[in-house]
């Protein structure tokens, strides 16, 4: 009898340890959805995205007066997950003006033959890449990373229908959301239909029913010019950084948290200033004054110099993952 208690005793607690290490095997493979399962259930508006402010504009791609030191491929790989980018018409020229080739000049001039697409923001004189190009290595890294999440907020001086063409060209159209623009899934809805990329633009969408206005029904933000470091840093201003800019004070299911200096009187950005900003302390600090203030969570951590600070890790803290 003792030895068939003792039997019994073994095999129980051997069923026990290998519950348990079945269960630690399933939860260690349970898929991820934005580096992390526990993100899996929560909505779009739930989740904190690292951001990127004029993502496109990069010094290793040959802009003058970059916003960031990488380019969006690298960017991608570091974690950003949101990103804000300029768009315009232009045609192609070649002469210098003392600081470097430009690759194109402004157009409104729809009639000419050679009119393209660019990515650019204001002085394109000194910076640009043809859209199509520029979209290309987005739909490169969601189709090698099939369990990730994206926000583009796009300030187009195009047409709807161009950059609907421009973003079928460069492969990106299958991935994008087709939802509702005031409901949001959650990520492993997204995940599970393919359409992981919500595009929002700040001027009209139509007729591009996957195209949403952003400040109308998806999107509400904090201003974006601040003169200084301290207006985003000493706490006695954090209050009033967060106050409602475009989209009101609670309009849309998405809260863009724009945290960037640009200096008067030319609304240039430092990469000093990024240094600053852009700690984890720093942004962390930042979006729960503006959870208070606002009564919500920003979406987007939209930042400058995405190489410096760690927009990333203050992603992961707000999101509760470290």
């Amino acid at each position: 009898m003792t030895a068939n208690r003792s039997f019994l005793t073994a095999a129980v607690l051997t069923c026990a340890l290998g519950a348990l290490t079945f269960s630690a095997a399933a939860s260690a493979a349970a898929p991820a959805c934005n580096g992390s399962a526990k993100l899996c259930s929560r909505t779009l508006d739930k989740v904190v995205l690292p951001g990127s402010h004029n993502a496109m504009s990069s010094a290793s791609l040959g802009w003058g007066v970059p916003n960031h030191a990488i380019a969006i491929n690298e960017q991608l790989k570091r974690g950003i997950r949101a990103m804000l980018i300029d768009m315009e018409y232009g045609v192609p020229d070649s002469y210098d003006l003392g600081g470097g080739p430009i690759k194109y000049v402004k157009s409104t001039d729809a009639s000419n033959p050679k009119r393209q697409l660019y990515l650019c923001h204001n002085k394109c004189e000194l910076g640009s890449t043809p859209l199509v190009d520029g979209l290309k290595p987005i739909a490169a890294f969601l189709k090698s990373h099939p369990r990730e999440v994206m926000v583009f907020v796009n300030q187009d001086n195009i047409a709807p229908a161009d950059f609907a063409a421009a973003a079928t060209k460069a492969g990106l159209l299958k991935y994008i959301y087709k939802g509702s623009p005031t409901r949001f899934p959650t990520l492993a809805k997204m995940i599970s239909s393919g359409q992981r990329v919500v595009m929002t633009s700040e001027s009209k969408t139509t007729p591009v029913k996957w195209y949403f206005e952003a400040y109308k029904s998806t999107l509400r933000e904090t201003p974006y010019s601040f003169a200084s470091a301290g207006l985003l840093t000493d706490p006695a201003e954090l209050a009033n950084s967060c106050r409602a800019n475009r989209g009101g004070p609670a309009n849309g299911p998405l809260f863009l948290m724009n945290h960037f200096v640009t200096r008067p009187p030319n609304g240039i950005s430092y990469a000093e200033d990024s240094a600053v900003v852009n700690t984890k302390a720093a942004i962390v600090a930042r979006a729960n004054a503006c959870k208070a203030a606002r009564g919500k969570m920003p979406t987007i951590l939209a930042v400058n110099n995405v190489e410096l600070g760690d927009v990333v890790g203050a992603a992961k803290k707000l999101n509760g993952l470290g």
